[in-house]
Parts: C-alpha cells; structure tokens; sequence
C-alpha cells in the first residue's frame, strides 16, 4: 500500500498565486493610499476638499445699487449746505472777478463749508463701504460703487451749477468757443475721475474693515 499511496502536495497549486499577500505589497498600498491624489482619480473625502465661501447672490448689483444711492446722498447734503448758506455764495459773488477783495469773513466760511462738504460726503461713502462689504464681501465692489456714487454726485453738482439762480452756480463750460468748450469738458472729465476714484477708495476701506475677518479672505476651511 506505500506504493499506492499518492502524495499530495503541501500547498494546492495556483492558490499561492491568488491567495498569498506579501506584507511589503500592503506597506506598497499603504504607501500609495498616503500620495495625493490626481484630478479625475475618484472622489475626494469631505474632510480633504476645502470649503469655498459662497458669495451672497446679486452682490454685484446691490453694490451698485448701494454706490449710487450714496452719489445721490453726498449731492443732497451739498445742495442743502449750499441753499441754508446761500447768502455766503451771493457776497462771494460780488468778487468773482477780483477774488483778492473778497473779505476775509466770506472766504473763511466758504472755505469751511467747502471742508464741512467733504467730510460729510467722505463719511456717506464710508458708510456705503461698510454696507458693501456686508451684503457683497468683494472688496473691488465696494470701491465700484464708490466710483459710481461719485460719478454721480459730480455729475448732479456740475447740472445744478448750470441754473443761474442756484447759488453758486458757475456756468464756465461753453464760454470761450470751441476751444473753451473742449476744455471745459476735459476739466469736468478729470473732475468726474478724480472725484470718483476718491469715493471709491473711501469706500473700500469701509468695506476692508467689514470683510477684514471674513473666510472668503482669511482662508478657505478644510
């Protein structure tokens, strides 16, 4: 019976192959688990995508909304110091072609409600940043509508100086023919710019300290 018994092998062929895990193949594995992943090689887990900040809808729009409703408050509050102080623009009227003659009185009260103008109107556009910077979060609205709110608000200053019986009115632009119209809109141009780059520069530091701590530009969470 020693002859007839058959011997079977220790270890049933092809199963090694299939079956048998190297344990340098798992550490392999591992390895490879702990590289980055490449685009379009599955999803990635919740944990490893960052989280982007989502901005409110329409913030475009209602900054600009918001920009010119602040030109048209920064006009107001000019045409409202000019008409309760319009007895200081008519004297100064007086003088217009001999300014050196004016009185000392009448020009330090122009000079002063000029200087009152603009910090009320630098303070409307503050404000409009700030607001900006709340319901829009993109700084570079806040200072698109703070160029459009001063735009506006020059705009409506240059019209309401063209009624003679506004005070201080100035209708200098048609004056001196061709020549003297083409400067006079290159001077209202560069008015318009200057005025308008100010605003917007105001209001994007309003807007600046609004989103100063906000995720959109602190970072992104993982």
């Amino acid at each position: 019976m020693g002859d007839q018994e058959q011997e079977y092998p220790k270890h049933q062929p092809g199963r090694g192959n299939h079956d048998h895990h190297d344990p340098f193949a798992i550490q392999e594995e591992g390895e490879l688990e702990d590289q980055p992943r490449k685009r379009g090689e599955g999803p990635v887990h919740q944990r490893e995508a960052a989280t982007l900040p989502q901005l409110p809808a329409g913030h475009a729009r209602k900054a600009l909304i918001i920009g010119a409703i602040a030109g048209i408050l920064a006009s107001a509050q000019g045409v409202v110091l000019t008409l309760v102080n319009s007895g200081a623009y008519n004297e100064a009227d007086k003088y217009i072609n001999n300014a050196s003659k004016m009185p000392l009185d009448v020009a330090s009260k122009l000079v002063g409600l000029f200087v009152l103008g603009v910090v009320i109107s630098a303070l409307i556009y503050f404000i409009g940043g700030l607001i900006i910077g709340r319901v829009s979060v993109r700084r570079r609205w806040a200072f698109i509508g703070g160029f459009l709110g001063g735009i506006i608000s020059s705009l409506i200053g240059d019209i309401l100086k063209l009624i003679p019986s506004y005070p201080n009115a100035g209708n200098n632009v048609g004056s001196g023919g061709v020549l003297g119209v083409g400067s006079g809109f290159v001077a209202l141009l560069i008015g318009f710019i200057l005025l308008g780059v100010l605003a917007g520069l105001v209001s994007l530091f309003g807007a600046w300290l609004t989103t100063r701590r906000h995720p959109y530009y602190v970072g992104y969470s993982g």
